[in-house]
């Protein structure tokens, strides 16, 4: 039978030590790069006794760098969540626009069809739609808006 190289794992200890120390992220690939004898990730992941000194060790950095600067995780999530809701807001606007250039090519395709009585057939439904419009400050600011009469009462 074949001798375990690093039997004791003495090596591998020195390494998660000076891993630590060097702040340098400790993943089983990084381990294996600098073991001079056992060259392959498998040799860590396929050994429970290293395996479980490779997860302390991950576990003993991750406190560090959480005691260290217990700011900096929170900081990292707020950042993100900035940026995500950056991002929402700016896929928001691009849809408002969207809709706005809709709503508009909407009016005039069914004033071109029947003209303003059309227009007016057609705008009763969705007044409170314009309303609304009107509140988010959808129209352009040069904009001629013309109010369309009311129903008249049927006598």
């Amino acid at each position: 039978m074949k001798p375990r190289a690093d039997d004791g794992n003495t090596e591998l200890a020195g390494i998660l030590d000076a891993l630590l120390a060097s702040d340098v992220v400790i993943t089983v690939r990084e381990v294996a790069r600098r073991h001079t004898s056992l060259r392959n990730a498998s040799a860590f992941t396929r050994d429970s006794e290293r395996m479980k000194l490779i997860q302390q060790a991950q576990a003993r950095q991750a406190h560090l760098r959480t005691t260290l600067n217990p700011h900096a995780e929170r900081a990292l999530t707020l950042t993100e969540r900035l940026d995500a809701k950056s991002e929402s807001v700016s896929q928001l606007e691009t849809q408002v626009r969207a809709l706005v250039t809709s709503h508009v090519a909407c009016i005039h395709a069914v004033m071109t069809a029947g003209g303003m009585a059309a227009l007016e057939r057609f705008w009763k439904e969705y007044r409170a739609v314009g309303d609304s419009l009107r509140e988010v400050s959808a129209y352009p600011a040069a904009a001629e808006v013309v109010e369309l009469r009311k129903e008249r009462p049927k006598s």
